[in-house]
């Protein structure tokens, strides 16, 4: 690659840490998961705390990471950095297989512009270090080194399992471009860098690797089994910025001062369904992803697009499979850059030489809602109560 294509990577990367830094005192909201991580991670770090006694609900890598940062007192600075970057590697990923500037300029900045984006990497959760390692992974698959992107991947899992769709659209590629023994010696290296997360757990026996992965896949199972409201929530809220929900009955429970004396009451208000409507979250181009990817697979599958497109497109497809586990901000976080990146292309195609008008209009707006969202001046989300 050029050295222009680095000074553009360079350039976006900057901004992106500009704007990280910036919106630390936002009016975005916050998300208080990141309590429970640094926590662990702290106890991994410091007491070497086996990760299947504490969190063991999600893969432990990026708890170490947000533990030693932590205590190094760096943590929010390295998850600004991986946004950064995150929107960068967008930037070449795209490239990789636009060849084209304004084609591979605009995912990378509309997702920079994100509030959804941009707000879950303000918090010392596990996506932020999930998603960055699994764009990485996604653009030396596309670079084609197989070694370095396996490796990206399986600690992109071990940090959490969100990546997995990421992984097995990369194997499914693996395979169609070296056959079985790429596939054996990508799963391989991606394998090894997982379990080798793990290590501290042996502390407890050579089972508790196992048990963990049992209580661990019990425990997605039934929080984020298969759910069709559930489901069907997530991709309302892909499609339109809406959620729909119920609630029934509060229960309030008053236990008696008397020894003995224990009253239990109930005060249930009407069921009814409360609307959250997002005003400034995610971009304006949010409303159109999924006809855009719907739009550049029909044109990969008949031959209309090039076929250099389709692992993006695959990769784009799987990554919704956490859309489905309903719709939390930063679930979304995890499909966002491949969305954007296919868009791009999509729209690349479509608008042809005025692409760069298209592009120009679409992030000046953007970068409107961003800021307005950012100061406070419209809000992120609104809730209505029917």
């Amino acid at each position: 690659m050029s050295l222009g294509k680095w000074r553009t990577f360079l350039l976006i990367a900057l901004a992106s840490l500009a704007l990280g830094f910036l919106s630390s005192s936002s009016e975005l909201p916050a998300y208080l998961d990141e309590e429970v991580y640094i926590g662990c991670g702290v106890a991994y770090v410091l007491n070497l705390t086996p990760p299947a006694l504490c969190n063991f609900e999600h893969p432990p890598f990026a708890k170490y990471v947000i533990g030693a940062t932590h205590v190094l007192g760096v943590s929010r600075y390295l998850f600004a950095l991986l946004y950064a970057l995150s929107c960068s590697l967008v930037f070449l990923a795209a490239y990789e297989v636009s060849r084209s500037y304004s084609v591979a300029l605009l995912p990378s900045i509309l997702l920079l512009l994100d509030t959804v984006f941009l707000n879950t990497f303000r918090f010392l959760l596990l996506d932020p270090v999930a998603v960055f390692l699994s764009v990485l992974g996604t653009y030396l698959l596309l670079v084609g080194r197989l070694g370095s992107s396996a490796l990206a991947l399986g600690l992109a899992v071990a940090s959490k399992l969100s990546s997995a769709p990421v992984l097995l659209g990369a194997l499914y590629v693996v395979h169609s471009r070296r056959g079985i023994r790429g596939v054996a010696y990508y799963t391989s290296v991606a394998l090894a860098a997982y379990l080798a997360t793990y290590l501290a757990d042996l502390q407890l026996g050579l089972g508790a690797v196992v048990e963990h992965h049992v209580s661990m896949l019990t425990y997605m199972s039934w929080r984020h089994g298969p759910s069709l409201p559930i489901a069907s929530i997530g991709f309302l809220k892909l499609l339109t910025r809406v959620e729909v929900w119920r609630y029934g009955a509060d229960v309030t429970v008053v236990v008696g001062t008397e020894p003995g004396s224990a009253t239990y009451f109930t005060s249930p208000p009407p069921a009814g369904y409360y609307v959250v409507l997002g005003v400034g979250a995610g971009t304006v181009l949010w409303y159109a992803l999924i006809p855009l990817l719907l739009y550049l697979t029909y044109g990969v599958l008949v031959g209309r697009s090039p076929r250099s497109w389709g692992p993006l497109v695959l990769i784009s497809w799987l990554s919704l499979l956490n859309v489905a586990a309903g719709p939390i901000d930063w679930y979304y976080a995890n499909t966002l850059p491949y969305l954007y990146a296919v868009s791009s292309l999509a729209l690349g195609r479509i608008a042809g030489r005025r692409i760069k008008v298209v592009a120009v209009a679409t992030l000046c707006l953007q970068a409107t809602l961003t800021t307005l969202t950012v100061v406070g001046a419209i809000p992120y989300r609104v809730v209505l109560i029917a």
